[in-house]
């Protein structure tokens, strides 16, 4: 164990390499480099489904449909007179 405790403590002792003092700017200008590109993928990607939007919403438009049409109900409440429950307890007598 003693050589263990050795080999760490050169370690320790030992000066730091020269890169490390400008390594938070060679990430920083990485990020800054990711940023730029991820902001340019992103208005793409918008534009495509913006335009893909506009396309789905124009040949909806452009093929209609058959138009939609409700018969008259006289009900107020929307059901059938004939379905009523009571002309349906009144028909089996």
């Amino acid at each position: 164990m003693s050589n263990l405790d050795e080999m760490l403590a050169q370690i320790g002792g030992a000066p730091l390499p020269s890169r490390l003092a400008t390594m938070d700017e060679a990430v920083f200008a990485g990020l800054a480099v990711q940023l730029s590109s991820a902001a340019g993928n992103s208005l793409r990607s918008l534009s495509i489904a913006a335009v893909a939007a506009l396309a789905f919403g124009i040949i909806s438009t452009g093929f209609p449909g058959s138009p939609a049409s409700t018969a008259p109900s006289v009900s107020s409440f929307g059901v059938p007179h004939a379905l009523a429950p009571s002309s349906l307890l009144l028909a089996s007598k």
